[in-house]
C-alpha cells in the first residue's frame, strides 16, 4: 500500500471516529430535576444536595438542569409552584420537607418519578407509598419519623434546664403527632406543656411567644415543620427578645437556638440526589426501598446560652456533636 492509500485509509478511519463523537455528543441530553420546597435555595441542606449532585458527575448547564421553586412558607402558592415544574417536563422531581408539598407535586406531575424528603408526616399512614421496604407507584425517598425527636428534645430541655417546669410548645396542623409524643414524655418527666398552635396563611409567632410569657413559660419547645422553618429568623428572634431559650432540630442551631437535636438535614438532602441518580439511570420508585436517616446532631448554641445566663451542663456537652462558640 503506497503512501497516499495509507493516509486516505487514515483519514477515513479518523472521520468516521470523529462522525461517532459528534454523533454521540448531539444525542447525550440534559436531565432535568426539579425541586419544590418552603425553603430558600441558599440553606445548607439545599447546598448539600447541589455538592452531592455534583460529585455524582451532574454539572449544571452540561448534562444537568436542576429546576427549584420555593415558596416561603407561603402554602397557597405550592399548587401553582407544582405546576409550574411540571411545565418543564423535569425526569424527577423532588418533594422537599412538608406533606403539602409532596401533596401539590403528586397532583401536578402525574406519572413522573418523585423523591420525597418526609419531615413531618408519615408517608405511609398517609398513603403516599404502600410500605418502606416497597413503596410503589412512583413515589420513594427518605423519611424522618419526628416522633421520637419530639419527646427527646423535651428530655434535652429537662438535661440542660433542670428547673424547668414549664414549656411552651409551637405546633402547625402538619405536627399533630409530634405534639401528641411530647405530651406523653411531658407526663413521665413533670413538665408541663403549654401548647400554641400557629395557623392561618402568615403564623402570628409575635403573639404566640407573648402569651407563653404571659403564662410564664420558662422554654419553648418547636416541632419540625416546614413554615417554622421558613420564618425561623423572625420567631427565634422574639423569643431572644422575650429571653426564651429554644429548643428545636438542628436547622436553627445557627439562628440561635439554645440546643438543637435530630437527624442531619444535609444529610438527608444528598442522599436525595443518590435516589434521584438511581432513576435517571433506571431504576423505578416503586422498586427502592424508603430510607430512614441513622445521623443525629446535638448542637450546643453557647453564644445563645451566654447572652441568656445559661450554664449548659457537662452531662448535655459531652453529648454535643457540635458547639457553636
Amino acid at each position: 500500500m503506497n503512501n497516499r492509500r495509507k493516509l486516505l485509509v487514515a483519514f477515513g478511519a479518523f472521520a468516521v471516529g470523529f462522525a461517532r463523537i459528534v454523533r454521540a455528543q448531539s444525542t447525550t441530553r440534559a436531565f432535568r430535576v426539579g425541586v419544590l420546597g418552603t425553603a430558600e435555595r441558599q440553606a445548607p441542606f439545599y447546598i448539600a444536595m447541589e455538592r452531592r449532585f455534583s460529585e455524582l458527575g451532574y454539572i449544571e448547564g452540561k448534562n444537568f438542569k436542576l429546576e427549584t421553586r420555593t415558596v416561603h412558607g407561603q402554602w397557597e402558592k405550592l399548587p401553582a409552584a407544582a405546576v409550574e415544574l411540571a411545565q418543564g417536563k423535569p425526569d424527577v422531581v423532588i418533594a422537599a420537607g412538608s406533606e403539602a408539598v409532596l401533596k401539590a407535586l403528586r397532583q401536578a406531575v402525574g406519572a413522573t418519578p418523585i423523591v420525597m424528603i418526609a419531615i413531618d408526616f408519615d408517608p405511609v399512614e398517609n398513603n403516599y407509598i404502600a410500605s418502606l421496604g416497597r413503596p410503589g407507584g412512583n413515589i420513594t425517598g427518605l423519611y424522618l419519623q419526628q416522633i421520637e425527636s419530639a419527646a427527646k428534645r423535651l428530655q434535652i430541655i429537662r438535661d440542660t434546664l433542670p428547673q424547668t417546669k414549664r414549656v411552651a410548645v409551637l405546633f402547625d396542623n402538619s405536627t399533630q403527632g409530634q405534639l401528641r409524643a411530647a405530651q406523653q414524655a411531658a407526663k413521665l418527666l413533670g413538665i408541663e406543656l403549654l401548647p400554641h398552635e400557629l395557623s392561618g396563611s402568615n403564623y402570628n409567632f409575635e403573639a404566640a411567644l407573648g402569651a407563653a410569657v404571659t403564662e410564664k413559660a420558662q422554654a419553648v419547645l418547636a416541632f419540625t415543620s416546614g413554615a417554622f422553618f421558613a420564618s425561623r429568623h423572625k420567631w427565634i428572634g422574639a423569643a431572644s427578645k422575650h429571653r426564651l431559650p429554644v429548643i428545636a432540630n438542628p436547622n436553627y442551631a445557627d439562628t440561635g437556638a439554645l440546643v438543637t437535636f435530630g437527624a442531619s438535614f444535609p444529610d438527608m438532602y444528598a442522599r436525595a440526589a443518590d435516589y434521584v441518580d438511581r432513576i435517571l439511570k433506571g431504576a423505578k420508585p416503586a422498586d427502592l426501598p424508603v430510607e430512614q436517616p441513622t445521623k443525629f446532631d446535638l448542637i450546643v448554641n453557647m453564644k445563645t446560652a451566654k447572652a441568656l445566663g445559661i450554664k449548659i451542663p457537662g452531662s448535655v456537652m459531652v453529648q454535643a456533636t457540635k458547639v457553636i462558640e
